[in-house]
């Protein structure tokens, strides 16, 4: 199984501790630490308007992750589609992906949060043809010269970008989405489907099943990916108390927003174990790599991202969930 890890580039700034400069510099270290134990990607998530948490963007960071990695793939997890001009889309990924050497793989996704839309003047009912028909006119931007393209939303008359991608064809685009809706969608416009971290791995199935039926008349997808969050502990360790508060909060927060991907819902804190077990890989090296077989075997996932650190946990703690989370990939 290809392993990779999603960076959480996000901090309170509530948080009288909070250093930006610091966190950016231990992204930058976990992206190197991949590197190192041959992890196949990094992967960057997206979200505008998100104070009190201060979100550093996509682009950007990939940028400098790029100069501190020469192997490894680096991953948008996902980019809002809806609020970018396809044009700039188009240039700025193109350039991406040679700053890169040809590593950028494109996850491209709707978003959900109706501030982001208010914020940005895009009407919150048009995400879904804006996505569509960006993503459609990004490619032919990508493969085509002269494009010309009349659309809902987007008109280009004889337009050819200033630079092609590395990568023949363009950045392999990896859709996201929770529902069944979306990853029928993913299978129809998209190289792969990649699941978030919140569906129950009982609910990946019957996505990844929803995937299939709709890929029957299609190529086969070049990865089967999932998100899932992940912290694993040595021996004698009990990874369930080091990381019940901090998920608690964060899932907590998560359906305040009215995040509907998932049917598992968060009850009290008493029974929140059985939420974690339902959807994360929290355990000892054992536990983990059991869950992983499962997950490889049972459902074909090819491809682990991983997010080993939010904010509560130590970067030590989330290296060395890394370390460990090669570990057992070597050994299945």
């Amino acid at each position: 199984m290809k392993i990779g890890v999603f960076l959480q580039a996000q901090w309170d700034l509530n948080d009288p501790e909070t250093d930006i400069e610091a966190g950016i510099a231990g992204l930058v270290r976990q992206a190197e630490l991949a590197e190192a134990l041959n992890y196949e990607s990094v992967w960057l998530p997206q979200h505008y308007v998100s104070a009190p948490y201060a979100s550093i963007q996509p682009t950007p960071l990939m940028g400098l992750l790029a100069a501190h990695t020469k192997r490894v793939r680096i991953g948008t997890g996902v980019y809002l589609v809806p609020f970018t001009s396809p044009m700039v889309l188009a240039e700025e990924m193109s350039s991406v992906d040679w700053i890169t050497g040809g590593r950028l793989i494109f996850g491209a996704g709707m978003g959900y949060r109706s501030d982001e839309f208010a914020a940005m003047g895009v009407p919150f009912p048009e995400r879904v043809g804006r996505f569509v028909e960006g993503l459609d006119l990004l490619r032919k931007l990508w493969t085509g010269d002269s494009v010309t393209h009349t659309g809902k939303y987007f008109s280009l008359d004889n337009v050819t970008i200033s630079l092609k991608p590395k990568q023949p064809g363009g950045p392999p685009i990896w859709i996201g989405g929770g529902v069944a809706a979306a990853v029928r969608r993913a299978a129809r416009i998209g190289d792969a489907w990649v699941s978030s971290m919140n569906p129950s791995f009982e609910e990946l199935r019957d996505l990844l099943s929803e995937f299939d039926a709709a890929r029957t008349d299609q190529p086969p997808a070049n990865a089967r990916p999932s998100m899932r969050e992940c912290y694993i502990t040595g021996a004698g360790g009990n990874a369930f108390d080091d990381v019940r508060d901090i998920l608690y909060a964060k899932y907590s927060a998560y359906q305040s927003w009215g995040i509907s991907s998932s049917q598992t819902k968060v009850g009290g804190r008493d029974d929140f174990d059985a939420f974690m077990k339902s959807k994360f890989l929290v355990g000892t090296e054992a536990e983990v790599m059991e869950r992983m077989r499962w997950m490889r075997d049972e459902l074909g996932v090819d491809h682990l991202i991983a997010r080993v650190r939010w904010p509560g946990l130590s970067e030590e703690q989330a290296l060395e969930t890394m370390r460990r989370l090669s570990n057992i990939n070597g050994r299945m």
